[in-house]
């Protein structure tokens, strides 16, 4: 938890009480303060103007010059020095006293009345905010949502995991997926066309769906490498290439989709621009979207951002009520498709779109 530090002074202002001589909290008047449980407040009253007014708190309004009086308020409250002088301050560890945390408090000077206001006592945050439910939590709240009650079978929590796993790989198809991009650099090989994780391991990744954006990278000169743009062909361009092995620096790239994907360079790279004493100096770098990891064990985790927990939850009770609860599926498929929409609009980089109008020209009639 913090330790914050408050200036006080003392000058004339006007609250609720009136006009006179009131407490200003960092320069300001009549300051309505919040303190959170937990934390540990430093009220500084060295400045000359605290001389005879000692800050106090109490739970009742203006403390002992209210009436009935109220009582000083001390638990975490400690004084140190006098006021007005160098050192004095009241140090105020704020901790819960009761199930429902501090009560409401109100700061005041113990010898004048109506110098203070509200210290606002608020329960202190999880200090967390990454949610990050286990598979377990994440079935158990689908199934919630279908209606369905009672304790879950065996075969109803291996039909959620397999369910979820389907709803994965649906994903996969709806589009690109910013937290599973990734980048790979793989070093070339002179004459080679055909790169993959059969034929590098160390460097080509394993979770590869497919790629987004290719480049050549020369880095031979440590202080300035320089990147050359590679342009994505498709299997019929990469078929009509006459000489596949022909040597050079590579300019286009073909992947082939398969179950485990493979790159295909063209042209394949020459002897100045591939290297096996410093493979790193030689690179064929792209961007690519990985494949969702599976659901896993129970108490597992998902591989999933948290902007699309909402949409995770709902998709799985859309999936799973049509096995169990199909007089439900049609509203959870709205809810489903609508939390997805939501999520994949939040999935996005945020950059500047410019618009230029589109301009026509005359015949010169």
């Amino acid at each position: 938890m913090a330790t914050i530090t408050y200036k006080v002074t003392v000058a004339t202002g006007t609250n609720k009480y009136g006009t006179g001589n009131k407490y200003y909290i960092n320069g300001e008047a009549n300051v309505v303060l919040y303190l959170q449980e937990g934390n540990t407040y430093i009220f500084d009253q060295s400045d000359n103007s605290n001389l005879t007014h000692q800050i106090a708190f109490s739970t009742t309004a203006d403390g002992t010059h209210a009436t009935p009086a109220g009582t000083a308020y001390t638990t975490g409250v400690t004084t140190t020095g006098v006021p007005g002088n160098a050192g004095a301050k009241v140090t105020f560890n704020v901790a819960p006293v009761r199930t429902t945390g501090a009560p409401l408090l109100f700061y005041y000077c113990t010898a004048h009345p109506g110098m203070g206001n509200t210290a606002q006592t608020i329960s202190p945050t999880s200090e967390e905010t990454e949610f990050n439910p286990q598979i377990d939590d994440i079935i158990e709240e689908a199934f919630e949502r279908t209606g369905v009650q009672g304790t879950r079978t065996g075969y109803q929590l291996r039909s959620a995991r397999r369910s979820l796993n389907i709803m994965f790989q649906e994903w996969a198809n709806r589009g690109v997926h910013l937290w599973k991009v990734k980048l790979a650099k793989v070093p070339l090989v002179e004459g080679q066309a055909e790169y993959s994780f059969a034929s590098d391991s160390e460097n080509f990744p394993e979770d590869l769906d497919t790629v987004l954006e290719a480049y050549y990278r020369n880095n031979s000169t440590a202080t300035a490498p320089q990147d050359i743009a590679l342009t994505k062909i498709d299997r019929s361009a990469y078929s009509a290439t006459p000489n596949k092995l022909a040597k050079g620096t590579p300019s286009q790239y073909y992947v082939e989709r398969k179950l485990n994907p493979s790159v295909f360079l063209y042209t394949t790279p020459s002897s100045s621009v591939s290297s096996t004493t410093t493979p790193s100096n030689f690179q064929f770098c792209f961007y690519y979207l990985a494949k969702i990891q599976d659901a896993g064990s129970y108490n597992y985790t998902s591989d999933i951002v948290n902007r699309f927990y909402p949409c995770m939850m709902s998709g799985l009770a859309y999936y799973l009520s049509q096995k169990y609860s199909p007089a439900m599926s049609q509203e959870l498929e709205r809810r489903y498709e609508s939390e997805l929409l939501r999520a994949l609009d939040a999935d996005n980089q945020g950059t500047s779109t410019f618009i230029s109008p589109q301009t026509f020209y005359g015949d010169g009639v």
